[in-house]
């Protein structure tokens, strides 16, 4: 059931965007975010786990985990539907504090200085002591949050479901500035990229702010030119002077696609027979992302074409994290899978309560959140 309302909201996004047109992830003091950075690459350092032992342990919140959990210090915040945010302690699992909100979070949490910023569906942006779990400021918006914020120099960026991107500051809540999309929800994450700011709109359409002051620098439709219609199924991922991203047309396929940011102009395309929800994770010469399909794919970064493809016994809304020579992913099967980033060889592999949801690594262990509220901590 808990599935069957994730892909509900999932494409309930996709249609309403068609009816409207290692060591730096582990300190307390670097930024903590989901997909390892602010550029979204999925890439974390360190060998991650190439040989699984055991598991170090285990936690069960009231809900679904889906966002991905943010290891800082000695601490692991994750967010659940059950309204609630928790910091556990990073070698037990054991609860050191919650933090309720008014309705389900969906997002992982960000960590900046000793602050974790996270936005709840019930419409508020929180900043909260890592330490003590106590509420340093909040940012009231009207609408939830869907896409997990971002973090670069100090200032924290979300995107919410009635359009706005804002920019805050990370230890205050102070509002830097806000963009109005013109009511086009901002359902996935944004990226922070020297000085710029990728996100993608409902409908499709990629448009890149300064990040200091909120104007628009320039922005691509993919759909330019198409009869088609398009609706964003991810946020953006920037690597090497290119933006990619994901949507979905009217049937439901999905396309991941290379935009050069000197040129503005696509570089190329890659399409799928169904819908990709998360941005792709990056090697030196691949992407790699899941799909609705059940399949995690890994195409070429110059050229868009297929080196290989793993399948799984169901869908695939866990974003891939990537180190060493690694690439980590679950899938709603119930496993979490390891596979080898060259060829798509299977490393190793755990089964889970339930569906597996966005994994983060630090220091050789790896962690991540299931359908049925398990959080796990495994090395």
């Amino acid at each position: 059931m808990r599935r069957l309302n994730l892909i509900a909201l999932l494409v309930g996004l996709v249609l309403a965007a068609g009816c409207t047109q290692g060591a730096p992830e582990s300190t307390a003091t670097a930024p903590v975010m989901e997909r390892a950075n602010a550029a979204r690459t999925g890439v974390y350092e360190g060998p991650g786990l190439p040989e699984y032992q055991d598991v170090k342990w285990q936690f069960k919140a009231g809900d679904w985990v889906f966002g991905a959990p943010a290891v800082s210090g000695d601490t692991v915040f994750v967010a659940s539907y059950d309204y609630n945010l928790y910091a556990l302690d990073r070698e037990t699992g054991a609860e050191k504090w919650r933090f309720p909100t008014g309705n389900a979070i969906l997002t992982a949490p960000a960590v900046d200085e000793g602050t974790v910023a996270f936005g709840s569906m019930d419409g508020t942006i929180y900043g909260v002591d890592a330490d003590t779990g106590e509420e340093r400021w909040r940012t009231s918006v009207g609408a939830g949050f869907t896409a997990a914020p971002a973090i670069a120099d100090g200032v924290v960026y979300f995107g919410s479901e009635n359009g706005l991107l804002l920019a805050l500051d990370a230890g205050t809540g102070e509002e830097r500035w806000r963009y109005d999309s013109s009511a086009f929800p901002i359902s996935f994450s944004p990226a922070v990229v020297d000085g710029r700011v990728y996100t993608v709109l409902s409908n499709g359409t990629l448009h890149v702010l300064d990040a200091g002051t909120g104007e628009e620098a320039w922005a691509y439709d993919p759909a330019e030119g198409l009869t088609t219609i398009l609706a964003a199924t991810s946020g953006v991922m920037v690597a090497d002077g290119v933006a990619y991203f994901m949507t979905a047309n009217e049937n439901l396929q999905g396309a991941l696609h290379a935009v050069d940011i000197a040129t503005q102009s696509p570089l190329w395309q890659f399409v799928t027979a169904a819908e990709n929800f998360t941005a792709p994770a990056a090697t030196d010469d691949l992407l790699i992302f899941g799909s609705m399909d059940g399949v995690l794919y890994a195409v070429d970064r110059a050229t868009g074409e297929e080196r290989w493809r793993f399948q799984t016994q169901d869908i695939i809304y866990s974003a891939p994290a990537v180190a060493g020579d690694s690439v980590y992913f679950g899938s709603a099967d119930h496993n979490f899978y390891v596979l080898n980033t060259a060829d798509g060889i299977p490393r190793w592999q755990f089964r889970a309560a339930g569906g597996v949801s966005s994994p983060s690594i630090a220091e050789q262990n790896v962690y991540f959140g299931s359908e049925t509220g398990h959080v796990y901590a495994l090395r």
